[in-house]
Order: structure tokens, then C-alpha cells, then sequence
């Protein structure tokens, strides 16, 4: 076993996002904030990482609770010790599915937003609920975000190929990149076909349709630009799912169409205003 703190990890999750089953050797056994910790030759976890989380999942029996990129190793936070030298991987699908939906999504909605409103992505931080879009645009208004929703979806709806594949330093100044890469040399190039181009070494969908709908959920104001939550695919979903349930209870409550809540809320809230609270009487 290598206990060379320079050890290389080889990153199969470049090679091909949807493996979830591997098997490596550990190469440096260690600890973070007092957890076991270990370095294997390769791996399918992806290390947190330009505002995406680490994988889930386990080694062994011991659950994989972080993923830690420091140079060119990555270093694996376990709940437990293990033993053997050879070690089975095993990534939890259900949460690497949702993060290549959710970067990709970003990938598409950022476009959007520079083809619709000009407004270019200054960060992008994935949050436990929703991810968010800082934009560098000072207001929108509710129109201007359905815009930027139909463009947006429109590219997943027509499963475009998502493609990565690395671009040597003299090849740079060809790809169409939305904003300038940070870092320099050889650089990973995620392409939506036709639409969009950035340097990222995240994982993606094969394709915009496995993405489901992107939706927009709110918007505020922050150091002069407008920060977006929104939501892609399973996210999506669950979103639409409980909103739609009360909207279901509200309609029920109200006697009253779905499009006729809000001015049934309206009326209720006029009515509670002008009652007289016991203390006010004289």
C-alpha cells in the first residue's frame, strides 16, 4: 500500500457518470475532523466541487459521508473504519442523478438568461432544497422569467447531446465558451450541442432531456444583481407536488377555482383587517 501523501487518484466519474459500482485499492489511510478517512488509486465519487456536492454512497460497509478534492488525490470521510486493501465502491444513484440534473440544468438555464435578458451567471451555489443563479442583471419582472423558462426548457424538450471532452491550452480560443475559464491549461469543456459551452469538471446528463423541467421558483435582489432559485427534473417534481396540494386545499376552503384563489385570499384578508379586535373597543 502507497502512504505517499502525492498519491493520484484517477477520476472515473470524468470517464463516465453513471458508473456507480467500482472497485480500487486503498493507497493512503487517514483522518478528517476526527473521522477515518481514505485515498483509493480511482474512484466514482465526485469530490464537492464549483458549487456541486460531493457523491453519497459507501465503501465496503463504511458510509461515504464526504468527498474531499485536495491536489490530485481524493479523499473519501468514512463513518467507520475498513479493513480490506481492496475496497467495493458504491455510489448512491438516486442523489448523483439529481446533481447532473440540476448542473446541467444550470448549464442550460444560464444560457437562457444570456440569450433572453443579457444577463451573464456571476455564481452558482447548490443549496440542500434549490440551487441558485446569481445573475448580473439589476430586476426582472415575471414576464421576463417566463422567457427565459421557455427558452430554457425548450432545449431540454429537444434532448440535445451534452458532450465533455477535453480541450488543449492552444485549442482555447476556439470553443465559444459562455464566460471566460479561471483556470488555465488543458480544461474540460461541457457542451450543450448547438447552445452552450463552458469549462467544468462536474457531472452532466448525456442528454437535456434527462434533465425534466427547469423551473424558476423566486428571485431577489443581492450586491445589485438578482439571485434565482430554481429546480430541475425529480426537484422539479417534488416542488410541483406539494405547492399543487395546496392549492387543492385552498380550492376546497375557498369553493373557488384554482385561478380564483388569490382574490379569495384577498377578500379574506380585507374582511379580518376591518374586524374590531376585542382590545379595541371602547
Amino acid at each position: 500500500m502507497d502512504n505517499t501523501p502525492g498519491a493520484t487518484t484517477r477520476r472515473l466519474f470524468f470517464e463516465d457518470a453513471y458508473l456507480v459500482d467500482f472497485e480500487a485499492e486503498i493507497v493512503e489511510r487517514l483522518a478528517r475532523d476526527g473521522r477515518p478517512a481514505v485515498v483509493l488509486d480511482q474512484t466514482a465519487f465526485y469530490a464537492e466541487s464549483g458549487g456541486q456536492p460531493s457523491d453519497r454512497g459507501a465503501l465496503g460497509e463504511a458510509e461515504v459521508l464526504q468527498v474531499i478534492e485536495e491536489g490530485e488525490r481524493i479523499v473519501h470521510v468514512l463513518d467507520r473504519e475498513i479493513d480490506p486493501a481492496r475496497v467495493r465502491g458504491r455510489v448512491d444513484w438516486t442523489v448523483r442523478f439529481d446533481h447532473m440534473q440540476q448542473h446541467t440544468g444550470q448549464h442550460i438555464l444560464s444560457q437562457a438568461f444570456i440569450e433572453v435578458l443579457h444577463g451573464e451567471t456571476q455564481s452558482f451555489h447548490r443549496g440542500p432544497e434549490a440551487p441558485t443563479l446569481e445573475i448580473g442583471i439589476p430586476q426582472a419582472d415575471e414576464a421576463g422569467i417566463a422567457r427565459v423558462e421557455r427558452r430554457a426548457n425548450a432545449i431540454v424538450f429537444e434532448n440535445r447531446p451534452v458532450k465533455t471532452y477535453l480541450v488543449p491550452p492552444e485549442r482555447i480560443g476556439e470553443v465559444p465558451f459562455r464566460r471566460p475559464p479561471k483556470k488555465e491549461g488543458t480544461l474540460r469543456v461541457v457542451e450543450v450541442d448547438d447552445f452552450d459551452h463552458s469549462a467544468c469538471g462536474g457531472t452532466h446528463c448525456r442528454s437535456t432531456g434527462e434533465v425534466g423541467l427547469i423551473k424558476v421558483v423566486r428571485w431577489e435582489r443581492i450586491r445589485g444583481n438578482l439571485r434565482f432559485e430554481f429546480v430541475c427534473g425529480g426537484r422539479a417534481l417534488a416542488d410541483y407536488g406539494w405547492k399543487n396540494a395546496v392549492l387543492r386545499d385552498l380550492v376546497g376552503r375557498f369553493n373557488v377555482r384554482g385561478q380564483e384563489v388569490p382574490g379569495a385570499v384577498e377578500r379574506l384578508a380585507a374582511e379580518c383587517a376591518g374586524v374590531e379586535r376585542p382590545h379595541d373597543l371602547r
